[in-house]
């Protein structure tokens, strides 16, 4: 006798849960020395820097993440970014089981 599962309820993840991951998934890649934060300052030089440094869009449970990172000196830059994408797309849709529609990557500072 097979016994059917049935959803009893709804499972719903908060934004705040996907920004955790994303910060998270990006802090493991070897490279990264912080995520960018917004300020006042990043604002009056005109650059609109989400203020914890991650942007997320999230339409049909399909994930859009901008984050906003700052890297070691002496680093490949593209080779950094390219892993911090695949790391951020591998843990949505591994933790989560959300698609990952694209990770944009943007370079802050070298440090």
């Amino acid at each position: 006798m097979a016994v059917e599962s049935q959803p009893i309820g709804v499972v719903r993840v908060a934004r705040q849960v996907l920004s955790t991951i994303v910060i998270n998934s990006a802090l493991q890649v070897p490279g990264v020395v912080r995520i960018a934060q917004g300020d006042q300052w990043a604002r009056l030089r005109g650059r609109e820097i989400p203020r914890r440094g991650v942007a997320l869009t999230v339409h049909d449970n399909i994930v859009s993440a901008d984050l906003y990172i700052v890297v070691n000196v002496g680093t490949n830059i593209v080779e950094v970014g390219t892993a911090v994408q695949e790391e951020i797309a591998s843990a949505i849709e591994d933790m989560v089981g959300m698609q990952v529609r694209e990770v944009n990557v943007y370079i802050q500072d070298v440090l």
